[in-house]
């Protein structure tokens, strides 16, 4: 078990070697609700990174995904038994879930190392903790690789550790100037597929999500973002031609002709225009041989988009169809107070402009609290942001994250509400304002992002549809308002505190939108989305959703159908005036939406035997969408299974072949002398040919599965298998620190 930290700290040993790790476990922890985690999954493309770069100095290393997956990392452990547990914080939202996970690991005897964004930004505060040992600042690989290896503590540099009670920061370490040097991430790893909601126009149960880097920093120096922390304003860029040859990996992990959402996730995307340019050209010529059907979503600046209409023309033949084109605020004083690098509302406006006519989507944020704002400024951004002609949008408010420029400055001139970094909340301001409290900041973050769904996205869903020619699948297209969803029942749920002084009738105060009913009888949604099994269930309705607060109606929405038509939607302050034939009214007032209040109102309000049955027919309708998208999710992922067991049992059959002759992988890495400094070593492992046929294990997944891990095995009783159990005690572990995951997050993700 760990020692305890006073024992700990009076250990020496900075100068010795030390025996090597073997046995690896990084981990990617949960994030909390922040107001992020509904926009996307956290996929831990940074620890695959390492986990690739590594995987030649050491047995064994897994990732485990906590962040996407439940999961328990105590029994992990145990059941893998790693002598090193890595934990990666990017992010505010991991801050303290990560550390949870750390004193678990602890715990149980594991050294622990943490790494990340936000961790290089705190690596003070971290360092200081009695169960992280160890701490790297910046890129990752490199060091990681030092410390796996059994390099001397005080000659690894970026890490940073505590010795008796002091802090110790060991020599920066330089970034890696030769991306095409590093391996490409272990994606083998993985045990579930990935999803981005917001970064495919056309989601549907068919698209697979990856991610991808072409570049890693920026050379902005955007006051409010941590990427100057990590590559201090550098941008350095892979070649054309070793991002190809990733794609070319990458198609291989999915069935002929999948559909492919891919990620660049470059902090900024198109930072040179010589690179990428022949990257554009270089995409748009593997696409048409690649043998799937591909598209990218990628960050970039307006003005990487304004400059060039003819390179915005070959960003869309690459397949670059969705962009997210950060944007802040539409005034340009604004713009200049946060460093925005020569970013103005009039290139905003021109890049829109470009991609509208090529094709392109955009997505887009603004962030309230800025200095000089005002709450009409607020909801004029949303009146802007429409005008854009933008496919998705949402307001957040500016966070000062450690590390930034910003935070930098408001500690400075003590203009920080809250100093507990865990409570910071991206709908929720702790910086002093000049124009808004706090409460109203928070009143208005809710309403810019409620007003902008007032049109509920019908126009941008329509052009689409009239530009390629298909129809959005029903339940794809409700699967859309799972992020509003999300955060208004979050809202509404009573477990935020910051909200629960808030009034509820913001949330939807400002929806009613006398263009919407104009829209849809000009433009019926089934004529744009596929709805017919639906209307045909349903049959001839006026639906009407009230919601209210306080027994007070705010707002309604009213839906007119018949068996084959959507007549139209209208959203009116307080009740329509028609009889409805469903009622569904929804109390906003906190802790009051929860599923059981829920069900009982609806089935209140529609009374009799006839208000059942018209209940019982939306119900039907809903189900039927429910069913095909059950089905359609479920065949997917027959194809995938199918291409996992291909992929598998050629792999497995190399390995195989590999130790039947003889071939074992060698660890590389220098072999240490018994250190000074001594974890637990293993045991010699003596390997056996195995004598099960080939031809039937070919046959059988779990077969040949069982064949390896038998040729791996040790010999002899299971008692021989003791050398490779537990990891040695905390007293064997060095001065403390934090090994940083790579750091590769986009500002968007940084928070």
């Amino acid at each position: 078990m760990a020692m305890n930290s006073a024992s700990r700290r009076a250990v020496d040993g900075t100068k010795e070697r030390r025996t090597p790790f073997r046995r690896v476990l990084l981990v990617n922890p949960p994030m909390a609700n922040i107001g992020a985690e509904f926009m996307m999954e956290d996929v831990p493309l940074r620890l695959e990174y390492l986990a690739g770069y590594i995987r030649t100095q050491v047995d064994h290393c897994d990732v485990l995904d906590l962040a996407n997956i439940k999961g328990d990392l105590a029994k992990t452990i145990k059941r893998t038994r790693p002598d090193l547990v890595g934990i990666s914080i990017n992010y505010i939202s991991t801050h303290a879930n990560a550390l949870k996970l750390a004193k678990i690991a602890s715990d149980l005897g594991c050294p622990v190392v943490l790494g990340g964004y936000h961790a290089t930004a705190m690596v003070d505060d971290f360092a200081k903790l009695p169960y992280i040992d160890y701490v790297v600042r910046g890129e990752g690989e490199e060091t990681l690789r030092d410390f796996v290896s059994g390099e001397p503590i005080e000659n690894i540099r970026g890490l940073s550790y505590e010795l008796g009670g002091t802090v110790i920061h060991n020599e920066d370490r330089p970034l890696i100037n030769d991306l095409d040097s590093i391996p490409f991430p272990d994606r083998s790893r993985r045990n579930r597929k990935y999803k981005l909601p917001f970064a495919d126009l056309d989601s549907n149960v068919n698209t697979a999500y990856e991610m991808i880097i072409t570049s890693r920093g920026c050379w902005g120096r955007c006051t409010f973002c941590t990427e100057g922390l990590m590559t201090d304003g550098t941008q350095r860029y892979r070649s054309p031609a070793k991002v190809i040859e990733e794609l070319d990996e990458i198609v291989k992990l999915h069935p002929p002709g999948q559909r492919l959402r891919i990620h660049i996730a470059d902090p900024n995307f198109a930072g040179k225009r010589r690179i990428t340019e022949e990257l554009y050209e270089r995409m748009a010529e593997w696409r048409k041989t690649c043998g799937a059907d591909v598209h990218f979503f990628v960050s970039l600046r307006p003005s990487a988009i304004s400059e060039s209409r003819e390179l915005t023309r070959k960003m869309f033949a690459a397949g670059i169809d969705y962009l997210f084109v950060g944007m802040e605020s539409p005034n340009n004083a604004e713009l200049k107070r946060v460093l925005k690098g020569g970013e103005t509302r009039e290139r905003q406006e021109t890049a829109a402009k470009y991609l509208r006519e090529e094709g392109a989507e955009i997505m887009s944020n603004f962030l309230i609290g800025l200095p000089s704002q005002t709450p009409q400024d607020v909801l004029d951004m949303v009146t802007y942001a429409k005008g854009l002609g933008l496919a998705d949008c949402y307001f957040s408010v500016i966070t000062p994250l450690p590390g930034s420029v910003l935070y930098t400055e408001a500690v400075e001139k003590n203009m920080l509400l809250e100093t507990d970094v865990t409570k910071y909340r991206l709908y929720d301001t702790v910086l002093k304002h000049e124009h808004m409290d706090r409460q109203k900041i928070r009143e208005m973050c809710v309403r810019a992002n409620a007003k902008w769904y007032d049109d509920l996205m019908l126009p941008a869903e329509r052009r689409r549809s009239l530009a390629n020619g298909k129809k959005r699948k029903l339940y794809d297209f409700a699967g859309k308002f799972t992020v509003l969803v999300n955060f208004f029942s979050f809202i509404g749920s009573g477990v935020s505190k910051e909200f629960s002084d808030l009034d509820p009738s913001l949330m939807v105060k400002d929806m009613p939108n006398p263009q919407l009913r104009e829209f849809t009888e000009k433009n019926p949604l089934h004529t744009f989305i596929q709805m017919s099994r639906f209307l045909k269930v349903l049959g001839k309705q006026n639906i009407q959703v009230t919601m209210q607060t306080g027994g007070t109606d705010v707002c309604s929405w009213e839906a007119v159908t018949t068996p084959t038509s959507f007549e139209y939607i209208d959203a009116v302050p307080g009740r329509p005036i028609n009889k409805p034939t469903i009622s569904v009214n929804v109390a906003m007032d906190p802790g009051s939406l929860t599923a059981g209040k829920f069900l009982r109102n609806v089935l209140k309000d529609n009374p009799g035997v006839r208000g059942r049955l018209n209940l019982a027919r939306l119900v039907a309708a809903a189900g039927s969408e429910v069913a095909v998208a059950v089905f359609d999710k479920s065949r997917q992922k027959a194809r995938e299974g199918l291409t996992d067991l291909v992929r598998d049992g050629k792999s497995w059959t190399s390995e195989l072949a590999a130790r039947w002759l003889g071939k074992e992988r060698q660890v590389a890495g220098p072999q240490a002398p018994p250190a000074a400094v001594p974890f637990a070593a293993k045991a010699p492992t003596v390997r056996t040919p195995n004598t099960v046929p080939a031809a039937m294990l070919l046959k059988n997944k779990v077969l040949l599965k069982q064949a390896i891990d038998s040729v791996a095995a040790p010999v002899g009783p299971k008692v021989a298998a003791a050398p490779k159990a537990a990891p040695a005690p905390k007293a064997a572990v060095a001065p403390k620190a934090v090994v940083a995951a790579v750091a590769i997050a986009s500002p968007a993700d940084a928070e």
